[in-house]
């Protein structure tokens, strides 16, 4: 195992501002501080628990964003903070935006070594991402906003297109189409395997080009929308993997000279707060955010405290019928 003494060699530093830069000390230039965490990662070096234990909590959490702040005038990542917020304040802890930079499992695992937090959230995980092992491999306490590592907080996506689809086969529809979100996110198969799962248990057949995969965005939904209404055959209802890409989705369709509601229904998930004031008002999947949020805080205090390992937690959705879904015309 490498020693402090080998990390000041390799950075070419005194063991002192190793010392300095782990605990989040002193003023040390960027550049020196960026040669001992490259030396720290580079030697694999892990702090003694023992001295980090003497320091004490820092009583801050860590939330990092893997795609950087723009993410934070997202309704949804913004109603998650909020339950973040509210759960550490009631603990008297605080939060900690993770500075994003090139390697963000780099950053993650040098932002708690440094004391600065006692654990992490990880939000918007990708498949095998790269902050959840890195963290898991220093031994950093970490919860996962979605189905990735061995603690994690989710909405019960599976139920919510059960939910969806039963709601449009009892209002006639049978070409049912799905834009799924982003591949590369962790949650993807989710919807994926939720909407043929719950296709199968109704009898529904997957109509030829049925399933397309989008983006996080609405030009994603429109033009993947654009894809589906251009089909021999195109599908009556649509059921898109987040609001925003059935935001993009009823655009397309209204681009068309078609109805939304009355010539294809439309369903989201999430329900985001301008839903309800679109036209039509959007049937949305109402995703429990703030909930997640809480508990996201809830499952990083019992790993911090010592607690047995905490088990994954599934939150229920729940449908919200407004006017985007509307019986099948013949």
């Amino acid at each position: 195992m490498a020693t402090i003494r080998q990390v000041a060699a390799h950075a070419g530093v005194s063991i002192a501002t190793v010392s300095y830069v782990l605990n989040g000390q002193g003023s040390i230039p960027a550049d020196t501080q960026a040669r001992v965490w490259q030396a720290v990662h580079a030697l694999d070096y892990q702090p003694r628990h023992a001295a980090r234990s003497m320091r004490g909590r820092s009583h801050t959490l860590g939330v990092s964003m893997a795609s950087g702040f723009d993410r934070l005038a997202d309704p949804a990542t913004a109603e998650m903070l909020a339950g973040m917020a509210h759960e550490a304040s009631q603990r008297g802890l605080g939060l900690l935006l993770i500075p994003m930079r090139d390697d963000a499992s780099t950053q993650c695992v040098a932002v708690a070594r440094s004391g600065q937090v006692d654990g992490i959230v990880v939000c918007d995980p990708e498949y095998r991402d790269a902050r959840l092992a890195a963290l898991a491999h220093a031994r950093i306490p970490r919860v996962s906003l979605g189905p990735q590592g061995d603690v994690w907080v989710a909405s019960d996506v599976m139920h919510g297109m059960q939910l969806a689809l039963t709601h449009l086969h009892t209002l006639g529809h049978q070409r049912i189409a799905l834009i799924a979100p982003d591949p590369d996110l962790a949650s993807s198969d989710w919807y994926v395997d939720g909407f043929l799962s719950a296709l199968a248990e109704l009898g529904l057949t997957l109509i030829e080009g049925g399933v397309l995969a989008g983006g996080r965005r609405e030009a994603d939904g429109e033009a993947v929308m654009s894809e589906l209404l251009a089909l021999p055959e195109r599908p009556t209802a649509v059921i898109a993997a987040s609001d925003e890409l059935a935001y993009g989705a009823m655009r397309a369709i209204r681009d068309t000279g078609l109805q939304v509601g009355r010539d294809i229904a439309v369903i989201g998930f999430d329900d985001l707060p301008p839903a309800a004031y679109l036209q039509p008002p959007l049937t949305a999947v109402r995703q429990p955010r703030f909930a997640m949020g809480v508990s996201a805080i809830q499952l990083l205090e019992e790993q911090i405290s010592g607690s047995p390992a905490p088990s994954p937690r599934l939150l229920a959705p729940k449908l919200i019928i407004r006017g985007s879904s509307a019986p099948h015309r013949t």
